[in-house]
C-alpha cells in the first residue's frame, strides 16, 4: 500500500494488517481483542522507549499482518537493546501483574506476546536479534538451517493444535504460515 511521510518518518499500512485484524475480530470477543491491542501497545512502547533512551530516531513504521515494525535509524551499538525492548516490556508487565496477583488474560497475553516476538523469524524481534548476532559468521548457514527446522516444527505443532483445540489456534497458525512464507522470500 501507499506510504506517507510525517516529520522524516515513513508510515505504511500493508493489506495483511487489515486481513489479520479482520480475522481476529471474527474469531474473538471484543474484550479479548481490545486486551490484545493493549498488550501490543505495551510492546511497541517498549521499543519506542528504548529508541528514545538511546537517542535514536524512527525511520519507518509498517503495520503488517505480522505486527507493527518500527525501524529506527541505524545505530549498531544499541540495535540489540532496541530489538529486545518490546519483549522486555511485555515480560516486565507480566512479572508486575503476577506479583500483584491481578491481570488475568491481560497478564497472560503479555507473556504470550513476549514469547511470540522472541520466535526465530527475521520479521520478529527474536529472529532480528539472531540475525544481528549470526549474519556474517562462519556459523550463519548452519544456524539458519536449524532455525528452518524449528520454524517447520512450530508450524506443525500449531496445525496440530488447530485440529485438537479448534478455531482458537487458527489466527496463530495463519500467522506462522505468513511468517514462514515471508521468511523464505528473504
Amino acid at each position: 500500500m501507499k506510504c506517507i511521510t510525517i516529520k522524516n518518518t515513513t508510515y505504511r499500512l500493508d493489506f495483511s494488517f487489515l486481513v489479520f485484524n479482520a480475522l481476529i475480530f471474527l474469531m474473538r470477543e471484543n474484550n479479548t481483542v481490545m486486551t490484545f491491542y493493549a498488550v501490543c501497545i505495551i510492546h511497541e512502547l517498549g521499543h519506542l522507549f528504548a529508541i528514545s533512551l538511546t537517542g535514536g530516531k524512527i525511520k519507518s513504521v509498517v503495520f503488517s499482518g505480522t505486527g507493527v515494525i518500527i525501524t529506527p535509524e541505524r545505530n549498531s551499538r544499541h540495535e540489540l537493546f532496541i530489538m529486545l525492548a518490546g519483549a522486555g516490556a511485555n515480560l516486565i508487565a507480566f512479572v508486575l501483574l503476577s506479583i500483584s496477583g491481578i491481570g488475568g488474560m491481560f497478564r497472560l497475553l503479555n507473556l504470550c506476546t513476549a514469547i511470540y516476538n522472541l520466535l526465530p523469524y527475521r520479521q520478529l524481534d527474536g529472529g532480528s536479534a539472531l540475525s544481528l548476532i549470526i549474519d556474517g559468521t562462519p556459523y550463519e548457514r548452519t544456524v539458519n538451517m536449524i532455525l528452518m527446522v524449528v520454524r517447520l516444527i512450530f508450524s506443525g505443532v500449531l496445525l496440530l493444535a488447530v485440529f485438537l483445540y479448534g478455531r482458537d489456534f487458527i489466527p496463530v497458525f495463519i500467522m506462522s504460515v505468513m511468517l514462514f512464507v515471508s521468511e523464505r522470500g528473504n
